[in-house]
C-alpha cells in the first residue's frame, strides 16, 4: 500500500486494537516459556503502552509513545533468543487470529524483529546477570 495508513484504523478501530492487544498479553502472561517475565507487571499498563508504541511506529505514525526506550525497558530482564522468538510467534498468531491485513502484519512483525538485538541477552551475559558461574570444561 503506497498511501500512509493508520495502524488502528487498519486493524478495525480502537476497540479491536485493544481486544487484540488484550489477547496478546493474555497469552504472554499465561505462556509457560515466557509468562514469568510478566509476573509482576501491570497488564493494563502494558496493553496501553504497546498500543501507543505500535501507533507511534507503524504506518502514518500518528500515536504518541511516552514510555521508556525499548532497550532500557528490557535491560534488567534475562531475555534469551528463545524467549524473544516465543513472544514473536505469539504476536504472529494473534495478528493472524485477528485477520490483520497483510501489509500491517508484515510491518508489525518487522518492527518486532527490529527490537531483537535491543532486548535479548547472550547466554554468558544472562547467566552472569543471574549469578550463575560460567561453564568451564576444566572444572
Amino acid at each position: 500500500m503506497s498511501t500512509p495508513w493508520d495502524v488502528i484504523e487498519e486493524v478495525g478501530g480502537a476497540e479491536r486494537m485493544e481486544a487484540m492487544m488484550r489477547a496478546f498479553y493474555d497469552r504472554l502472561f499465561d505462556d509457560l516459556m515466557i509468562g514469568f517475565f510478566f509476573m509482576k507487571s501491570d497488564k493494563e499498563a502494558l496493553i496501553a503502552s504497546q498500543i501507543a508504541f505500535v501507533h507511534a511506529h507503524l504506518g502514518s505514525r500518528q500515536g504518541d509513545y511516552a514510555g521508556p526506550p525499548i532497550r532500557r525497558a528490557h535491560q534488567q530482564m534475562p531475555i534469551l533468543v528463545g524467549h524473544f522468538d516465543r513472544r514473536h510467534q505469539i504476536l504472529r498468531e494473534v495478528l493472524d487470529a485477528f485477520s490483520v491485513p497483510e501489509h500491517v502484519k508484515e510491518a508489525w512483525l518487522g518492527l518486532d524483529r527490529a527490537m531483537r538485538d535491543m532486548v535479548i541477552r547472550q547466554g554468558d551475559q544472562a547467566r552472569e546477570e543471574l549469578g550463575y558461574a560460567k561453564f568451564r570444561p576444566d572444572r
